[in-house]
C-alpha cells in the first residue's frame, strides 16, 4: 500500500499519509481499520478495502512497530472485499489472537485482538459483510448472519443468537442436547471459531427462543443476542452472544447486555463492552500509574474529559484536585489569566491559575488547540521550568500537578501547518490515547441507550420506559456525530417529554430527525380536529400494525377451524411467521396442523 504507513516507536508523529492521533474520516461507515497500543501511544491504522498490510519491524512494512519481540517481516493482514485474514510470516515470538497463537493464519472479526511483540492491535470491520460463498464451515455461518440480520432489519423482524460452550468439565454432550431442545427446523446451526456452537433463530426474541426450552441443568454455558435490541452488527451481535456464554454459570443463560464491564470513575458509572474499549481502559489504568502527560484526541463527545478524569482517579495523584478548563470557550485575554493566574492590580485581587491552583492534582485542558502561540510558548516554558509567572507579575511560582490534554481535531496537521508548536506537542505526549466514535462501537450503543433512559427516568421520578425494538433499530441507524453526549441528551430529553413506558421511533423524530407526520389524523384519534397551533396527534404505526395482524389471523383461524397451515395460507404468510405471531400476540388456539 504505497503511502499508507505508520511507525510506532514512541511518542513521535510518525505518520504518512495516515494520521496518529486523528479519528479516521466519518464516512463511509463500513471503513476497516486497526485500533493500535504500543508503548505509551493509541492510535488508529487505516486498512484498505481489498489489499495486503505487511506488519514488522522493517521500514519496508505499512505498520512499522520498533518493539524488539516483532520480527523484521512478522506478520501480513490480507483484506479481500472486507474480509480480513491474517497470517504470521514465520516469526519469532509469534502471532496471537485473542490470546490464543495462531498456526498459519486466522480470520478476523471485528473487535478481534492481536498481540504482535508488545503491541497490541485491534480489528474493526465497520459494516462489510461477505459477498461471496464459503464451504460449510464458520465464514458461512458468518455470512448467513449477516444475511439474516440485514433480513429482519428489511422485514422488522426480531432476530436471536445463541452461542453454547461447553462448561468447565469440557462435556461437549450437554452442549448437543441443548442444541437439541433449541433448535427448529429450518434454523441454522453452526460452529463458532471459538469452538462453540452458534444456533441463529430468525424472527424471534430472546424471551420466545429461550422459554421453556433449554434443562434447568447442565454443562452447557449459554450466552444470547438478539437483534435489535442487543444491536445491529453481526460481528457485534456474535460477539456479545459469545462473551455471555464464557461469563455463564452452566445451565443459565446470559445476555449479551448482562456480558459487559462497570467501571466507576468519580460520581459515574462506565460500561466497557467493547473490545476497542476493554483495551483502552486497560492501557488508561497502566499509564495512569507513571507521572506522564497524556494526549487524548477523538471526535467530540467519545468521552474525553471522563478518560481524562478516570487517568486523575487511577493515578498517585488522586487524592488532588481533578481541574477543567475548556480552552475553547474563552478570550486570549480571559484563557492567559485563567490559565497563569493574574498579580493584584488596579483591576482587582491577585487570583492564582488554573496550573496552581491543580497543586498535587490534574488539569485537564480541553480544546488545546485553539491555544495562540504565544499561550503555547508561555505554556511549554512553565511545563519545563515547573514554574509559572502570572499576568501582571514578574516573580515565578513554583507549580506541581499532571497535565492531560484533549483535542477533536487533528492535531498532527496544525504541527505541520505551524499553528501549534512542535516542542509542545512532544512536552504533551508522553502518552496518546485515541478514542473510537460511538458509531464504532456497537456493542455499547444499545446498552448506553438502555442505561441512559432509566437514570433519565428515575431522576424525573417517572416510570421505567423500555425501548422498542423498532426504535432501537432507528438509533443503530443513526450516525451519532455528537457520540456518546448526544445519546445521553437524547434519552435525557425523551424521558422528561413523554410519559409512555415504551419508547416508539415517533419519540425520536424531534431528536434524530427524520419523516413526520403528514394525515391530519389517525384512525381512533380521539380529537380528529386539530388547531394550526397544536401539531396533529397519531397512535404508534406499530400498534396499529399489531391490531391488524390480530384481526387477519384470528378471522383467518376462524375460517380454518383452527388449522394454523390452512390459515397462514390463506393470508400468504409463511408457517414460522404466522406461528411466532401467535405466541407474540397471545391468540389461542387448541388445534395444530
Amino acid at each position: 500500500m504505497p503511502g499508507e504507513k505508520l511507525t510506532l516507536d514512541g511518542p513521535t508523529l510518525g505518520v504518512l499519509d495516515n494520521r496518529s492521533g486523528a479519528a479516521p474520516p466519518a464516512e463511509p461507515r463500513d471503513r476497516q481499520y486497526l485500533m493500535v497500543f504500543h508503548g505509551e501511544v493509541s492510535t488508529s491504522f487505516a486498512l484498505p478495502h481489498t489489499g495486503s498490510v505487511l506488519i514488522g519491524r522493517s521500514d519496508e512494512a505499512h505498520l512499522r512497530i520498533d518493539d524488539h519481540g516483532v520480527s523484521r517481516r512478522h506478520a501480513m493482514l490480507t483484506i479481500d472485499q472486507g474480509e480480513a485474514r491474517l497470517a504470521d510470516l514465520g516469526s519469532h515470538n509469534g502471532v496471537w489472537v485473542n490470546d490464543d497463537r495462531i498456526a498459519a493464519s486466522r480470520l478476523l472479526l471485528s473487535g478481534d485482538t492481536v498481540t504482535i511483540g508488545g503491541a497490541t492491535l485491534v480489528y474493526h470491520a465497520g459494516g462489510t459483510a461477505p459477498r461471496h460463498r464459503r464451504a460449510l464451515d464458520f465464514p458461512q455461518l458468518r455470512l448467513r448472519l449477516a444475511e439474516e440480520v440485514e433480513r429482519a432489519a428489511r422485514f422488522a423482524h426480531e432476530l436471536t443468537i445463541v452461542v453454547l460452550q461447553p462448561g468447565n468439565d469440557g462435556d461437549r454432550i450437554a452442549v448437543e442436547a441443548a442444541v437439541a431442545r433449541l433448535a427448529r427446523r429450518g434454523d441454522i446451526v453452526g460452529i463458532d471459531i471459538s469452538g462453540g456452537t452458534v444456533v441463529l433463530l430468525p424472527e424471534t426474541d430472546a424471551a420466545t427462543a429461550l422459554a421453556g426450552k433449554l434443562p434447568r441443568s447442565g454443562a452447557a454455558r449459554i450466552g444470547y443476542a438478539g437483534y435489535p435490541l442487543d444491536g445491529s452488527d453481526p460481528d457485534a451481535l456474535l460477539a456479545g452472544a459469545r462473551a455471555a456464554a464464557a461469563q455463564a454459570t452452566p445451565g443459565s443463560p446470559l445476555a449479551a447486555g448482562a456480558a459487559c464491564e462497570t467501571r466507576r470513575v468519580g460520581e459515574v458509572e462506565v460500561v466497557v463492552a467493547d473490545p476497542a474499549m476493554q483495551r483502552l481502559f486497560a492501557f488508561v489504568e497502566r499509564i495512569a500509574a507513571a507521572d506522564l502527560p497524556v494526549l487524548i484526541t477523538g471526535e467530540t463527545g467519545t468521552g474525553k474529559e471522563l478518560v481524562a478524569a478516570a487517568i486523575h482517579a487511577m493515578s498517585s495523584r488522586s487524592a488532588g484536585p481533578f481541574m477543567v478548563m475548556h480552552c475553547v470557550a474563552l478570550s486570549e485575554q480571559q484563557l492567559e489569566s485563567e490559565l497563569f493566574g493574574r498579580g493584584a492590580d488596579a483591576s482587582g485581587p491577585e487570583r492564582p491559575g488554573g496550573l496552581e491552583r491543580a497543586a498535587g492534582g490534574t488539569l485537564f485542558l480541553d480544546e488545546i488547540g485553539e491555544l495562540s502561540l504565544a499561550a503555547q510558548a508561555r505554556l511549554l516554558r512553565a511545563l519545563e521550568t515547573r514554574r509559572v509567572v502570572r499576568v501582571g507579575e514578574q516573580g515565578e511560582r513554583a507549580i506541581d500537578l499532571r497535565i492531560v490534554a484533549a483535542t477533536n481535531h487533528a492535531i498532527d496537521e496544525a504541527v505541520q501547518a505551524g499553528r501549534f508548536r512542535r516542542d509542545l506537542y512532544f512536552r504533551l505526549t508522553g502518552a496518546k490515547l485515541w478514542l473510537p466514535p460511538l458509531r464504532d462501537r456497537p456493542r455499547e450503543l444499545p446498552i448506553l441507550a438502555q442505561r441512559f433512559l432509566a437514570a433519565a427516568r428515575r431522576e424525573a421520578g417517572a416510570p421505567p420506559m423500555t425501548i422498542a425494538p423498532a426504535a432501537m433499530r432507528r438509533l443503530a441507524e443513526h450516525p451519532w456525530p455528537g457520540n456518546v453526549r448526544e445519546l445521553r441528551h437524547a434519552m435525557a430529553g425523551i424521558a422528561a417529554a413523554y410519559p409512555d413506558e415504551v419508547l416508539r421511533p415517533h419519540h425520536l423524530i424531534e431528536w434524530l430527525g427524520g419523516p413526520a407526520p403528514t394525515d391530519p389524523a389517525s384512525p381512533g384519534d380521539s380529537s380528529p380536529n386539530n388547531s394550526d397551533d397544536e401539531p396533529p396527534k397519531f397512535r404508534p404505526l406499530e400498534d396499529e400494525i399489531r391490531e391488524l395482524e390480530i384481526q387477519r389471523i384470528s378471522a383467518a383461524l376462524a375460517a380454518t377451524g383452527g388449522n394454523q397451515t390452512r390459515a397462514a395460507e390463506l393470508i400468504g404468510m409463511p408457517l414460522r411467521t404466522f406461528v411466532n405471531k401467535l405466541k407474540r400476540h397471545a391468540i389461542g388456539s387448541d388445534r395444530r396442523s
